[in-house]
């Protein structure tokens, strides 16, 4: 089973649960690892411009796989981009343009974990092997944006963005996943070729392109079943549902 893909991550670091509550980093290792699983399966990685371009012809080819990064944090140019380099993969990185240099808004201060500033950023883009994408200025939630709102959101990111590396941004990631109805045609408004959400929203549409969310959580049967597509249909069934149920009692307990 070899389906398209377009995995979202966030960053990568060895953080304790208090210090990452979100799930948000994986380890290096494991990125790496995960990586390599895919190509011995076949998997040809392509930047997420190349994916895009045949959306409208149809699904996108079996066999091809997108890494993407949300929030931008610096740890993408430390350690992200060596491994990259490394296994000769491209990926696209989601950046708020008004939150440069800034702590990680979902992480504990203590954890130290800061977004990446101008210069760091700049220097990212310049790798061969990297694409830079808008997330909004601030980190925006567009779930319940009205059309205007939205456009004005994702036009005010690209320019800064556009201005601040003197190159087009052709790629939007909704942030949380959430998006309104609104969102699609405002990001094509804004100029955007893609735009891309997650947990379990949206499809093979150029402007809601789904994405399977890879956290610090996926052993190797969650990261099986994400890079085959099976996560969510199985989340979604009968006996999914009821083993949610049977732990949940469990975990009351423990919270307890």
């Amino acid at each position: 089973m070899r389906p398209p893909l377009v995995l979202a991550y966030h960053g990568l670091g060895r953080f304790s649960r208090s210090l990452d509550p979100h799930n948000l980093m994986v380890d290096p290792e494991r990125f790496r690892a995960q990586v390599n699983v895919l190509r011995r399966r076949g998997y040809r990685f392509v930047a997420l411009s190349e994916f895009a371009r045949h959306l409208d012809e149809g699904p996108p080819a079996r066999g091809t796989c997108v890494l993407t990064f949300d929030d931008g944090t610096v740890d993408n140019l430390e350690l992200v981009a060596p491994l990259l380099a490394e296994l000769d993969a491209p990926a696209t990185f989601f950046v708020c343009p008004g939150l440069l240099g800034e702590p990680h808004f979902d992480m504990p201060a203590r954890a130290g974990v800061r977004l990446m500033n101008a210069g760091e950023l700049r220097e990212l883009a310049s790798s061969s092997l990297v694409e830079i994408g808008s997330h909004t200025m601030a980190h925006t939630e567009l779930s319940s944006a009205s059309e205007e709102d939205a456009h004005r959101e994702m036009a005010e990111s690209r320019a800064a963005l556009e201005d601040l590396l003197q190159r087009p941004v052709h790629s939007f990631a909704y942030p949380k996943c959430g998006y309104s109805p609104a969102c699609p045609e405002a990001a094509r408004r804004a100029g955007y070729a893609v735009a891309v959400t997650c947990a379990d929203l949206g499809g093979w549409r150029r402007f809601e392109l789904s994405r399977e969310s890879v956290d610090s959580l996926d052993g190797r049967v969650g990261f099986a079943l994400k890079s085959r597509r099976l996560f969510w249909p199985l989340r979604r069934s009968l006996p999914g549902r009821l083993a949610r149920a049977a732990v949940r009692p469990l975990r009351h307990g423990a919270d307890g």
